[in-house]
C-alpha cells in the first residue's frame, strides 16, 4: 500500500466516523493502536500499547473513551465499560508519540502533536506508562529499536494468560512449533478462555528473565517448577 492510498482510508474513516484506528502488530513488540483525527475535534489522540485480548475489544475502547469524552467527560474521568473494566487517560511523553504515532504526524504533517494514553486500571506489565519518557533499554518494548538477536524465529510467539502478565509466576511451559511456546502461571487446562492471551516471545523473555531456557527447548518438550526461585524440571 502506498502512503497515499493509506491517507486515502485515513480520510475516509475520519469522514464516516471522526477517526482513523491504525493498529500496529509484527514484530517482537507488544501490539498497539491509536486514533488519528481527534485532533480538530478534541485537541489531541488517543493510544494503547500492550495489553491486547483482542483488535475487536480494543475496538471497543476505543469507541466507549471517544464517545464519553465528546458527551463532555473530561481527561481526568475514569471510563468504565459494561463489562466492568475501567480505563484512565495519561499524556503521552514526545519520546514515545515520536516513536509510535507516525501516522498522526504524516497526516497532519506537523512535527508536534498531542496524546494521551488508554490505560486500564488493571495493569499488565507489557503495557508502558507513556507518560514517562522512553528508555530504550526496556526490555519489553526495547524491540521499537532493537533488531532481534534471540535464537528463535522473529515472528515467534507464547501462549500465556493475563495472570502471567500481571507478574504471577509461569510455572509450565511447552514448545509446540520452532516460533510457539505456550506458557502458564498454573495447570493449562484451568485457564478460562477470556484470560488466555496471545504476546510476542520477546514480551515475555522481558516479564522474567528465569523463562531464558525455553529458548533451547526442542519441539514438544516442556518444562515445569514449583516457584520462580526453584529448577527448571523437564516433562517426563
Amino acid at each position: 500500500m502506498t502512503n497515499k492510498e493509506f491517507l486515502n482510508i485515513i480520510r475516509t474513516n475520519i469522514d464516516k466516523n471522526g477517526y482513523h484506528i491504525t493498529l500496529v502488530n509484527g514484530g517482537q513488540h507488544p501490539d498497539f493502536s491509536y486514533s488519528i483525527g481527534l485532533t480538530e475535534e478534541l485537541g489531541f489522540e488517543l493510544i494503547m500499547a500492550g495489553g491486547f485480548n483482542s483488535v475487536k475489544d480494543n475496538e471497543v475502547v476505543f469507541d466507549h473513551v471517544i464517545s464519553r469524552l465528546r458527551s463532555g467527560y473530561i481527561v481526568d474521568s475514569k471510563f468504565s465499560l459494561p463489562n466492568e473494566s475501567t480505563f484512565y487517560l495519561r499524556k503521552v511523553d514526545p519520546s514515545w508519540a515520536e516513536k509510535m504515532m507516525l501516522g498522526v504526524y504524516d497526516y497532519y504533517d506537523t512535527s508536534k502533536i498531542i496524546a494521551y494514553q488508554i490505560i486500564p486500571v488493571k495493569r499488565t506489565l507489557d503495557i508502558p506508562l507513556m507518560s514517562e519518557s522512553r528508555n530504550l533499554n526496556d526490555p519489553i518494548w526495547k524491540w521499537l529499536d532493537a533488531d532481534w538477536n534471540i535464537k528463535a524465529p522473529v515472528n515467534s510467539y507464547v501462549i500465556t494468560d493475563f495472570d502471567a502478565l500481571t507478574g504471577k509466576t509461569i510455572t509450565e511451559l511447552t514448545r509446540w512449533e520452532e516460533g510457539v511456546w505456550e506458557m502458564f502461571s498454573g495447570p493449562g487446562p484451568d485457564v478460562k478462555e477470556e484470560d488466555i492471551r496471545i504476546v510476542p516471545l520477546g514480551t515475555i523473555l522481558g516479564i522474567d528473565t528465569t523463562l531464558w531456557p525455553i529458548i533451547d527447548l526442542s519441539i514438544g518438550e516442556g518444562l515445569w517448577r514449583e516457584s520462580k526461585d526453584s529448577d527448571w524440571q523437564k516433562w517426563e
